[in-house]
């Protein structure tokens, strides 16, 4: 792992875009297949929580698309499939990482709202204010980790052949220590995500698989390829 720049966080969307160039109508399809999934998984009864498993799922296989549309031009839905079969268990056991974190933000969730209205109004200090401000805790620790760990690991197993463990980990520390970095593409991330809701969905349609394709981007400029 290598330390990077805080512009680096806005130069790996430049590169994503680049990658996205190469094969618009493609990734725009995969974009839309990966949006219809999580809109049904978040719809069905006590399903919602596996849209955890299936993200890092598909970030494995728009990672395995994503390296091969920059090696050849071309990347397509079965590049995606062969990524996600290939890698299956490994990728399966960091999917299980991310769904018990997901299941842990969930039953902090509503707590957590509570604590924050308690931060913004004041709260009367008793028992049930207490509660809230550590489900709140809670849950902003869980989602801080869940998702610093799970960034970066889909990629670091389909390129690197990383163990779920180390592959969470190295996330984790990479994003750590590059915190400006990830900082700023985490902000262009949320301001890319707004557009989206802006403009109805439609932005997402290349929001979308954008984000999977920076994430690319950002795994191979702080993991090099040997």
């Amino acid at each position: 792992m290598r330390a990077v720049a805080a512009r680096q966080g806005s130069k790996w969307f430049s590169e994503g875009w680049t990658v996205f160039q190469q094969q618009p109508a493609t990734w725009i399809l995969l974009g839309v297949i990966d949006l219809l999934a999580t809109a049904v998984l978040y719809e069905l009864p006590y399903a919602s929580d596996l849209t955890a498993v299936f993200t890092v799922l598909w970030t494995g296989g728009m990672i395995s698309a994503a390296d091969r549309c920059r090696t050849t031009g071309s990347a397509g839905l079965a590049d995606v499939v062969r990524g996600i079969r290939t890698n299956f268990q490994p990728l399966f056991a960091a999917a299980v990482f991310g769904l018990l974190i997901a299941i842990v933000c969930d039953l902090t969730g509503d707590r957590a709202s509570s604590a924050l209205r308690l931060l913004a109004f004041g709260g009367a200090g008793n028992e049930s204010s207490l509660l809230a401000l550590i489900a709140g805790a809670l849950y902003l620790t869980a989602a801080l980790i869940g998702t610093m760990a799970l960034w970066l690991a889909p990629a670091l197993i389909v390129l690197n052949g990383a163990t779920p463990g180390d592959a969470m980990r190295a996330s984790f520390t990479a994003t750590w220590r590059n915190g400006s970095a990830s900082l700023v593409y985490g902000l262009i991330t949320a301001g890319l995500m707004l557009a989206g809701v802006l403009t109805l969905g439609v932005a997402m349609l290349v929001v979308a698989p954008l984000v999977y394709l920076s994430t690319y981007a950002a795994s191979l400029d702080m993991f090099p390829p040997k």
